[in-house]
């Protein structure tokens, strides 16, 4: 590799490497290949090597590399690129060229380009495509646009925007527009005019800002709707309505909802349909009703749940079935029923299940079926015998 490869190949690592080569074998291919890197190199590019096609690929990497480019080589079709790469870009746009179409290109790329289009063009539209995108950019509308109906367009097209409408204009028909776009807009929402009607609407949008309804409206018909939305908001419904029904709801979108099952409605029946879906929710399952069928279906959807069976029925059936899905659910294996059979299925399973085998028991089969599935499970082979599998290996590499 020779002097002028060796420092172009710097520079495709490190664009800044691109300062300390030498002038003399600077060309265009170094000149990509740091732009390419680091777009602000450009402004380390001699000027005559700037050429219009260089700083459109700049462009192309960036569209906020506008500023890095030289006056003379802005146009219309960069400015227009650069926006379309990142609505961003408008405020390296000189006021100039800033026209509205090229400002609503900006917004609906990226809301907060607002706050760089001149105030005489932020008009009704662009504004509220700006919004679309970002509620916070409603701090950049002008004061004379903020009427009532505009108040309520903006609120059906980003319900956030709800928190900058002043409090004697928050009307109920205002506050259900707001909740019905975005459910947790009802933080916003005045105590006065927080109906039942209008908390259902909020959680039929997001189950999980049933947080945000107060006590008094959680009522079953909310709570059920809230639920169906979003399973996890069964934390957030008060303990009287929690009804098996609507358990039953909850842990058969997601078995994790278990645990804010109270304990008094967890019937087995409840509690399968649970374990199905998450195996880890069997330590929250009574043990009166930890039955084998039910661990069964534990340990066959992840094996780890052996750990939660209770001892009395961790049999050698399942057991096995544990490990055949999760090899190092072995060390939940009770040592009397650890057989020469259970070993090999958990190592079949996972190498690293290995760890979990009385050294005693780790023969050269067994280690050597062990790293053949992972490679990395060696550390657990005796010392004695890691010259033989290591041989072993070899031979099976071979053929």
């Amino acid at each position: 590799m020779n002097n002028i490869e060796l420092w172009l190949k710097t520079v495709e690592k490190f664009g800044e490497a691109y300062k300390l080569v030498p002038e003399t074998i600077i060309n265009e291919e170094f000149n990509f290949a740091a732009v390419h890197k680091n777009h602000k190199m450009l402004q380390h590019v001699p000027e005559s090597q700037q050429t219009e096609f260089l700083c459109f690929s700049v462009i192309l990497k960036s569209g906020k590399a506008l500023h890095v480019i030289p006056e003379s080589k802005q146009t219309d079709f960069l400015y227009f690129t650069a926006i379309l790469r990142n609505g961003l870009a408008l405020r390296y746009v000189p006021e100039l060229y800033q026209k509205n179409f090229l400002c609503s290109i900006a917004v609906q790329q990226n809301g907060n380009a607002l706050r760089y289009v001149p105030k005489a063009l932020r008009t009704e539209d662009l504004c509220l495509a700006a919004i679309r995108q970002n509620h916070k950019v409603f701090r950049c509308v002008p004061g004379s646009l903020r009427t009532n109906a505009f108040y309520l367009t903006a609120v059906q097209q980003n319900g956030n925007v709800l928190q900058f409408v002043p409090e004697t204009l928050k009307t109920e028909t205002m506050c259900l527009a707001a909740v019905q776009q975005y459910g947790g807009a009802l933080q916003f929402v005045p105590e006065a005019i927080r109906t039942e009607a209008l908390c259902l609407a909020a959680v039929q949008r997001n189950g999980y800002k049933l947080q945000l309804v107060p006590e008094a409206m959680r009522t079953e018909a909310v709570c059920l709707a809230a639920v169906q939305q979003y399973c996890d908001a069964l934390r957030y419904v008060p303990e009287a309505l929690r009804t098996e029904a609507l358990c039953l709801t909850a842990v058969q979108q997601d078995g994790n909802t278990l645990q804010f099952v109270p304990e008094a409605i967890r019937t087995e029946a409840l509690c399968l349909a649970a374990v199905q879906r998450s195996s880890y929710m069997l330590q929250f399952v009574p043990e009166a009703i930890r039955t084998e069928a039910l661990c069964l279906a534990a340990v066959q959807q992840y094996g780890a749940a052996l750990e939660f069976v209770p001892e009395a029925i961790r049999t050698e059936a399942l057991c096995l079935a544990a490990v055949q899905q999760y090899g190092s659910a072995l060390q939940f294996v009770p040592e009397a029923i650890r057989t020469e059979a259970l070993y090999l299925a958990a190592v079949q399973r996972s190498g690293y299940a290995l760890q979990f085998v009385p050294e005693a028991m780790r023969t050269e089969a067994l280690c050597l079926i062990a790293i053949k599935q992972n490679r990395k499970t060696l550390k657990y082979v005796p010392k004695d015998l890691r010259k033989k599998v290591r041989a072993a290996l070899k031979r099976g590499d071979e053929t």
